[in-house]
């Protein structure tokens, strides 16, 4: 897996490729986020465009880094899910907890 950082204005976007399956996965991704928020940047959106998979312990650690985003005051949102990813967001209620939107912009919109 591959996690590249940019931000828009306030909002940090992490482009997220391969994927999310192994400990150096769940590594690569905490450090991701750890890095945005000790920058202090917690509003966060996970664009998931080149990510197929994600396990069940990638699901958690998603779980987890959405409540370290919450504690440092800030959120985290999903875009770009593929439908296989769609339907298990759904199929977990994942997505009532952290949100998921069509686009990055509406997502930063959201935000607002």
């Amino acid at each position: 897996m591959e996690a590249g950082k940019r931000d828009a204005g306030d909002v940090t976007i992490i482009d997220l490729v391969g994927n999310i399956r192994t400990n150096d996965d769940y590594a690569l991704f905490k450090q991701s986020i750890d890095d945005a928020l000790a920058r202090g940047k917690s509003k966060l959106i996970l664009n998931f465009g080149g990510v197929n998979f994600i396990n069940s312990s990638g699901l958690g650690r998603l779980v987890l880094a959405a409540k370290r985003a919450k504690e440092s005051g800030g959120a985290i949102k999903i875009v770009n899910l593929s439908d296989d990813l769609r339907e298990l967001f759904t199929f977990t209620r994942l997505d009532a907890k952290i949100p998921v939107c069509a686009t990055e912009e509406e997502a930063i919109k959201a935000f607002s």
